[in-house]
């Protein structure tokens, strides 16, 4: 039977700007821009620092024996690849498939999560602001266009904007995650009445993967 891969479940602590994970009582993981710079690891209350290269790919082995039963074990393959869901393209998987099937990106978190489904889009991305709803329209977020990428197309794109990620990753290091809106934000971003009306009802649609909220702390104001 096949092992099932490591899944680490990292929260972000948006107001704070504090990406960790807590693996049982006695040890915690921080990342710091996206896991692009060296982790802070808490164990057993001695602090330690792991290089984002090939000390983190040992400390996932490290996770793996001492915690692979709870969470899945670290099985790198180079060549490992499966088409997108939704979009269709191919991409390459060489740190495993979460429970879902998907990619698991380099802090072997869930496409999902990375995707940001645990809310609902209500409007707009691209160049302009991204308004999103965790719980059908009763509270309104927002994710800046940003320009603050390590994608090889800002180079050869200077005119294109990407939509900041949920969490920070190794493409966009600083995002800064959902950030509190309003149904006022959302009226001088061109969303039309009909829109905001719906999500004044709390009728918008739910978000694909509500279970993900676990993983954030939002900001209240």
């Amino acid at each position: 039977m096949d092992k099932p891969h490591l899944v680490l479940n990292w929260t972000f602590d948006v107001p704070n700007y504090k990406l960790f994970c807590k693996i049982g009582d006695d040890l915690e993981y921080i990342a710091h821009e996206g896991g692009t710079l060296p982790y802070t690891k808490i164990y057993k209350d001695v602090t330690t620092a792991i290089d984002p290269g090939s000390e983190w790919i040992e400390e996932k082995h490290w996770i793996s024996e001492n915690y692979g039963e709870t969470l899945g074990y670290y099985q790198p393959d180079g060549e490992r690849q499966r088409q997108h869901p939704i979009y269709g393209w191919i991409e390459l998987s060489p740190n495993g498939f979460g429970p879902d099937g998907r990619y698991l990106d380099h802090m072997q978190r869930m496409q999902i999560l990375m995707e940001g489904n645990d809310m609902a889009m209500v409007w707009g991305g691209g160049k302009e602001t991204l308004f999103l709803t965790p719980e059908c329209g009763k509270t309104i977020y927002k994710r800046i266009p940003t320009r603050d990428v390590n994608y090889s197309e800002k180079v050869t794109h200077p005119d294109s904007w990407w939509t900041e990620w949920p969490q920070a990753c190794g493409q966009q290091p600083r995002t800064k995650g959902p950030r509190l809106s309003s149904y006022e934000e959302l009226t001088e971003a061109g969303a039309p009445e009909s829109v905001i009306d719906k999500c004044r009802a709390g009728e918008w649609e739910a978000p694909k993967h509500p279970e993900l909220q676990q993983w954030y702390i939002y900001p209240k104001a």
